[in-house]
């Protein structure tokens, strides 16, 4: 990480808050951007990450989805020994700090929610007003390059979160930006789309049409698997066209956000192609700060006999460069 970047690091501490939901905009297939309202001197870079506590009260669970406690009298929840066995949310719960927003001494922090397990669907139901509890803000930050060569934003899926303050972020220092987005289908893309985006098949045409960003007047190309938005195809298979049939060969910088396998097929594009390459790593983090144990990855490491060693994503991470991961 650059001295820069970690000072600025170093400088932010950790803070639990129990954070207001403003907004809450529904965004593609089971996707939610949700809006909290954070203390005006709350800092945070993109790449950063907060941990959240799911069904933390009584309400939540009326809030949610009407489930009965099943706790005896008391303040919940009372550990019983069922609570492993039952579907209800353990360990917090980590996400991406996706978008921070200033306007007249407020701040605001947007966080992208795919309703999938019990933690996540219950946050996506969230009553307006309701507050969330946070640990935050967490982990390394994306840097940003010290020339003024091209930045490739790569995200995919849910991955696309912290790429938006990461766009956010390069564009307020002048830094000129091409995205790359990825998904199933055209509706399982979780932006906004100005208008309908059209069907480019095997070509590669940068769109002004998404206007998370667009607004940072950074254009995007596309990429669906069923080939109903953009590129037909993966977004690495995108990336790899782009590189093949339109980049110029000027400098570049990539950085990318999305599923394991996303991610070893962009290190293998940066290999390639001998690029520099920050990525955000998707792991569990029950804790955030490195007790669980549960976000392990294999690294580089020429100290070791084996060549690696296992560090956690919450600590250093979750970027990092691709060059340093073991894709098993």
């Amino acid at each position: 990480m650059a001295e820069e970047a970690m000072r600025a690091v170093e400088a932010i501490r950790p803070r639990r808050l129990d954070l207001p939901l403003l907004v809450r905009r529904l965004m593609g297939h089971r996707f939610a951007c949700l809006t909290l309202d954070v203390p005006p001197d709350w800092l945070s870079l993109p790449g950063q990450f907060i941990n959240i506590l799911c069904e933390s009260d009584a309400a939540a669970l009326a809030a949610s989805d009407g489930r009965d406690l099943e706790t005896e009298e008391g303040e919940w929840p009372r550990t019983t020994g069922l609570e492993i066995a039952r579907a209800r949310p353990v360990v917090r719960r980590p996400y991406s700090v996706s978008r921070l927003r200033r306007q007249e001494g407020r701040a605001r922090m947007e966080i992208l929610v795919r309703a999938v397990g019990c933690g996540s669907k219950w946050l996506h139901a969230r009553p307006l007003g309701a507050t969330v509890n946070v640990v935050g803000p967490l982990g390394n930050p994306f840097t940003a390059p010290a020339d003024d060569r091209l930045c490739l934003l790569v995200g995919g899926g849910c991955g696309v979160a912290p790429i938006f303050g990461l766009a956010d972020y390069l564009a307020a220092r002048g830094k000129r930006c091409l995205g790359f987005f990825g998904a199933t289908t055209a509706d399982d893309m979780p932006v906004t789309y100005r208008s309908p985006p059209p069907a480019t098949g095997a070509g590669v045409e940068p769109t002004d049409l998404v206007d998370e960003f667009a607004e940072d007047g950074i254009p995007t190309v596309l990429a669906t698997e069923d080939g109903s938005a953009g590129f037909r195809g993966l977004v690495t298979e995108a990336l790899k066209t782009y590189l093949r049939d339109v980049w110029k060969g000027e400098p570049l910088a990539l950085y990318g956000c999305g599923p394991t396998p996303m991610l070893k097929a962009l290190a293998a594009v940066a290999a390639e192609r001998r690029l520099p390459c920050q990525i955000s790593l998707e792991r569990f983090m029950g804790c955030g700060v490195g007790l669980c144990l549960s976000c392990v990855m294999k690294r580089r490491d020429a100290t070791s006999e084996k060549g690696w060693t296992f560090r956690l994503t919450c600590r250093e991470g979750p970027v990092v460069d691709a060059a340093e991961v073991l894709f098993d």
